[in-house]
């Protein structure tokens, strides 16, 4: 078992870059080893001997809005803006999965040859998921792993050209970065499917190499040695540099036994990093590269002593504890080479200490962030790397992956996802509203106004009740409804008023309002309630309800009564976050879990406010006489609105089905509410108190929305609310 580095509270600044570290060529050695792992960690050649190197920083994919990751598209302009934000983050090393455009080391040299402090690069070689799949037996990869690793070597010497080929960066790579390289980090999170089926079709044998060699009987390890050891020995012999190399690795596949995971497939199988060891021509050694998030696998939420582990804080904080197990366990310095929480309205998964996959605001995402980067260093790690530096409009998540176009995702915002807003840095669509009472944003919106007189009830809140105008927009990730009164006065009474706005899409939906209205309506879809900040929801038609759709009878749900139509019944919208499972030792039933989705948030939604809250949904400004609104495209069942695209006949057709629309119907109302929240009864046809565009009899009328559809998204760069918060914490001086 390793000593414990001295990297935890008590030094987390000892560890410091060197600004001098990698800008020196080889002291007279035949190989040059300016890189290399010490007892506790990386450690850094200055001249003047060998010097720790504090290994923290954030993680880059390739992938911004409008195109996926494999297009290679980000340019030299945003590469060099973005470098100068991570290096002002106070990191010091940034990791990328693959080789990335030539525009990216071109960036990174001209940063670091003006910069204090330098930018070093842990660099990874990407097998794809299906690839891995598709073969089974990662030993038919292995030329693809080894090309693809020396590939990796001559791109940061600026000693290759790469091809036009489809899902890789290409075109001539001359910049040599080779002295900011820390190391080589191979492949993916492993799939255990995969790792078995290697170990199975291959002889139990180690591996004997020149600069690497296997510990263990298992294939798996062997296969991962082989290709790392013939990195090394190609850099060696055509560069005459050897650096640090490790294979990624995850929860899923760690060497311990986890017998509270409740999925026997997230601790089937074994990896273990110790396993790969350098042989005496190979000084530059080996480390361990994890991905450790505080919500996944399910065991971190189950074994009692994570859940019980009491941090350094004086916590409980089961994320630490796990940590600690690792890092005690494992022989290598440790580095958690992925780690973080989203920025989503939409939620995956729990942490049981509320560490959520998703539902923070970009506040509480910096502090979530800042608080295990405390963790990981003080459990001993031996560096800690954010996941990730930008949102990823392309990714999906497994909750919600069939209610959206595979094909289109990166070409809008999917606010609900939460695997698209891990980063740091936001891209916001160009055109949305503030959200913070603005009437400016609103100029261009479609406006409905009243044809009809308010019904006044000389209660003395008529006038917040009367609405003068619906105004309606939309962006990239929303659909966004302004609601104009006559008079909300200081304040809007929410025992006074309540507000509804229907929208349709699908022209079945249904035809009557709820909640005693005593009003018809044309088809709607879905029915927005705003009665105040703890009372304000999304409801859908029962019919388009596409939770109980695909999980209604897990969740148990009279799935029978969801296949009516024009039931007059509204749901709530709702996610999964769990589909049950029991606990191995204790056989505990974890129940079917899901979120209502579909309640609204209210705040300010400018990010240039000092009060933003990034998840608003409803924003009140008594000062302008309105209320605005924020809905996600995916809230609505839409899978592409840059196509104008939604979900089918949810009943009928496959989820993955979805079918084209042209406008959205629009219509709101106002009621005096009773003090169950239904409408009090009124002189009339309805107890609607005012309507847009108006009423016909008990009928509310509505008008009509075109969203505009794009080819290319027009997006803006923000730093997220939680930047300064990690900056904070990645400050060896704070």
């Amino acid at each position: 078992m390793r000593r414990r580095s001295l990297l935890g509270l008590a030094g987390m600044g000892g560890a410091v870059s060197i600004a001098g570290c990698g800008r020196l060529r080889g002291m007279g050695r035949s190989v040059d080893r300016r890189f290399r792992i010490g007892d506790d960690g990386f450690e850094c050649d200055t001249g003047e001997g060998f010097e720790p190197l504090d290994v923290r920083g954030v993680n880059l994919g390739m992938g911004k809005p409008g195109r996926f990751p494999g297009e290679a598209a980000i340019t030299r302009e945003e590469y060099d803006r973005w470098l100068e934000a991570i290096g002002e983050l106070h990191a010091t090393v940034i990791r990328v999965y693959t080789v990335h455009p030539p525009a990216f080391y071109e960036a990174l040299a001209a940063y670091n040859r003006r910069a204090d402090d330098p930018l070093y690069l842990l660099h990874g070689n990407w097998i794809g998921e299906q690839r891995l799949h598709d073969a089974g037996d990662a030993f038919r990869l292995s030329d693809e792993l080894a090309d693809g690793l020396r590939t990796v070597v001559d791109v940061v010497h600026g000693e290759a050209t790469l091809p036009d080929q489809p899902g890789l960066a290409h075109g001539t790579f001359d910049t040599d970065v080779s002295n900011y390289v820390l190391g080589y980090v191979a492949g993916i999170e492993w799939p255990p499917a995969v790792v078995l089926e290697t170990n199975d079709r291959n002889e139990p044998g180690k591996y004997e190499g020149t600069y690497l060699r296997s510990t263990t009987e298992r294939p798996f390890e062997r296969w991962l040695a082989g290709g790392l050891d013939a990195t090394v020995a190609y850099e060696t012999a055509e560069y005459g540099v050897q650096r640090p190399v490790a294979f990624t690795n995850w929860v899923t596949t760690d060497p311990l036994e986890h017998p509270y995971e409740p999925y026997p497939m997230e601790d089937a199988v074994s990896i273990d990093p110790d396993a790969l060891v350098p042989t005496s021509d190979f000084e530059a050694g080996t480390f361990a590269a994890y991905h450790v998030y505080p919500y996944y696998p399910d065991l971190l939420n189950e074994t009692p002593k994570y859940v019980d582990y009491i941090d350094h804080r004086g916590e409980p904080n089961s994320y630490a504890g796990y940590l600690d197990d690792l890092v005690e366990t494992t022989d290598h310095p440790l580095v958690v080479a992925e780690f973080g929480v989203p920025a989503s309205r939409g939620i995956a998964h729990r942490d049981v200490h509320g560490r959520d996959q998703g539902a923070h605001t970009e506040r509480e995402q910096g502090r979530i962030v800042a608080d295990m980067y405390e963790d990981i260093r003080a459990v001993g790690a031996a560096g800690a790397l954010v996941f990730t530096w930008q949102d990823e409009w392309f990714k999906r998540t497994w909750n919600l992956q069939q209610f959206s176009d595979p094909d289109r995702r990166p070409f809008w915002s999917n606010v609900q996802t939460p695997e698209q807003r891990f980063g740091l840095l936001a891209f916001d669509p160009a055109t949305a509203v503030s959200l913070d009472g603005s009437s400016g944003d609103w100029v261009d919106a479609t406006t409905l106004t009243p044809a009809d007189s308010p019904r006044r009830l000389d209660d003395g809140a008529d006038a917040s009740r009367e609405l003068t105008a619906v105004r309606v927009t939309s962006d990239e990730a929303s659909l966004s409804i302004r609601l104009e009164f006559a008079d909300l006065g200081s304040a809007i009474d929410w025992e006074e008023t309540i507000a509804l706005v229907a929208l349709g899409l699908t022209g079945r939906g249904n035809t009557t309002l709820p909640y005693g209205t005593a009003a018809r309506t044309a088809p709607t879809d879905f029915l927005v309630r705003l009665a105040g900040p703890d009372d304000s929801r999304v409801t859908v038609d029962a019919y388009y309800d596409a939770f109980a759709a695909r999980y209604g009878q897990e969740a148990g749900l009279d799935v029978d009564a969801y296949r009516e139509r024009d039931s007059g019944r509204f749901t709530p919208i709702r996610m999964v976050l769990n589909r049950g499972y029991t606990v191995p030792p204790t056989g505990e039933e974890v129940p079917f879990d899901a979120v209502e989705t579909g309640r609204l948030r209210y705040g300010n939604g400018n990010p240039d406010a000092p009060d933003y809250d990034s998840l608003t949904d409803v924003h009140v400004s008594p000062s302008a006489n309105a209320v605005e609104l924020r809905l996600p495209w995916l809230l609505l069942n839409v899978s592409d609105p840059s196509q104008r695209r939604r979900l089918g006949d949810v009943w009928v057709e496959s989820l993955e089905t979805d079918t084209s629309f042209r406008e959205i119907s629009v219509a709101a109302a106002t009621y005096r509410p009773r003090e169950d929240g239904a409408a009090t009864s009124i002189d009339g046809e309805t107890n609607l108190t005012h309507a847009v565009p108006g009423l016909e009899g008990d009928r509310l009328r509505s008008g009509a929305y075109e969203p505009p559809t794009w080819t290319e998204p027009a997006y803006t760069e923000r730093l997220k609310r939680g930047y300064e918060t990690v900056q904070m914490a990645f400050d060896p001086d704070a």
